[in-house]
């Protein structure tokens, strides 16, 4: 028999090239003062000033976040949020971005830094302001996720922060800004979407609903990361991948990610990678080893992505690494053989606990040793 199983989306989605045009009209119905937050790279370009133009050429810019952003990014802008007296979050960029806002319009309604929520285990309570989600990057899903990955730098902690404050109001999944992504930046979120389709599938949590979309978005970045990566100009491969994003998301919502998240939050913290590199670093070996266990779901999974075995398409993430030129070493990040051991132990993250084969120390330890 099925265990009984629960699925909710509240985020509102509009999907489609050129979506973005819509943004003035959504934050003017949830609000009257807007915040527009970004990163420092992204503040800069042409797609800001459209998006400040769409918000009526007055909204307040937040830019002080950084790639893997911190409890402190999540204050200051906190701090902007209560100084300007803005009631509605607008989101623009990658992951970073996302997080940050999804938090800070939390943590503004709260009263206390964003430290005690994060890593000294107090409670947020229901409080929060609406946040408009407008990815860039094609990978974290971020934008329909109650989830927030912070850094704490002073006490050495990544982890996510997870609460149904988080759902963004309204996600617009616009592909046409993903299209100047960089060839890393593409290839790393790009995997990082095959991870969270992969894991929220074989999650011990996973679940009817989410499996269809983690099978759809798999199958989505196979057929169009590889054109992505030749060619950054192809709309109709970004858009693809835009599609495999926002359905990983979906996908491992509920029921989240597993050992390969659980590994890269240390690998991120020590290492300074990429989220979605520090992911891509472990996807292929974890891919063989939950093989033996998987039986004829993880066959099903295979076969979505269009493969005939899980080893196949392990094989495929090798290759769609080696593509993008992206680092396969521990030791291209400056890991040294002597940290191996203190590595393991910081990878045990509950996340662990969902994978669907139970992962050792030593389990764990042969993973750092191959890939060093």
């Amino acid at each position: 028999m099925m265990p009984s199983w629960l699925y909710r989306q509240p985020t509102e989605i509009r999907f489609g090239c050129g979506i973005r045009q819509e943004l003035g009209g959504v934050a003017a119905s949830l609000g009257k003062r807007t915040v527009l937050v970004t990163d420092r790279t992204l503040v800069k370009q042409d797609t800001t000033l459209e998006v400040i133009h769409h918000l009526g050429g007055n909204t307040p810019v937040f830019s002080d976040i950084e790639p893997n952003p911190t409890v402190h990014s999540v204050d200051l802008l906190a701090g902007v949020i209560r100084q300007e007296g803005s009631d509605v979050v607008v989101a623009l960029g990658g992951g970073s971005s996302l997080d940050c806002a999804k938090a800070a319009a939390s943590i503004a309604l709260q009263g206390t830094p964003a430290r005690a929520y994060h890593s000294e285990g107090k409670t947020l309570d229901a409080r929060h302001l609406p946040v408009i989600t407008i990815p860039t990057t094609a990978g974290t899903g971020s934008e329909v996720t109650p989830i927030a990955v912070l850094d704490d730098p002073e006490k050495s902690i990544k982890a996510p922060l997870v609460h149904d404050n988080f759902f963004p109001k309204v996600a617009l999944v616009d592909p046409e800004l993903t299209v100047t992504m960089p060839k890393f930046v593409t290839a790393c979120t790009g995997l990082d979407a095959l991870a969270h389709a992969v894991e929220g599938y074989w999650s011990r949590n996973h679940q009817p609903i989410c499996d269809l979309m983690a099978r759809e978005a798999a199958g989505l970045v196979f057929r169009h990361l590889p054109s992505a990566l030749a060619d950054g100009g192809d709309l109709g491969a970004r858009e693809g991948m835009s599609l495999a994003a926002l359905l990983g998301g979906l996908a491992f919502q509920l029921p989240k990610n597993a050992a390969v998240h659980a590994c890269s939050f240390p690998l991120s913290n020590r290492y300074h990678l990429a989220h979605g590199l520090a992911c891509a670093m472990t996807l292929d070996w974890f891919i063989r080893f939950n093989t033996p266990v998987l039986g004829g779901r993880g066959l099903a999974l295979a076969r979505a992505a269009g493969f005939n075995d899980l080893d196949a398409m392990a094989d495929a993430v090798a290759t769609l690494k080696r593509q993008a030129l992206l680092p396969l070493r521990l030791s291209e990040a400056g890991a040294k053989i002597e940290e191996v051991d203190s590595l393991v132990e910081a990878s045990f993250h509950p996340l662990m606990k969902n994978n669907p084969r139970e992962v050792t120390a030593s389990d764990l330890r042969s993973l750092y040793l191959e890939i060093m």
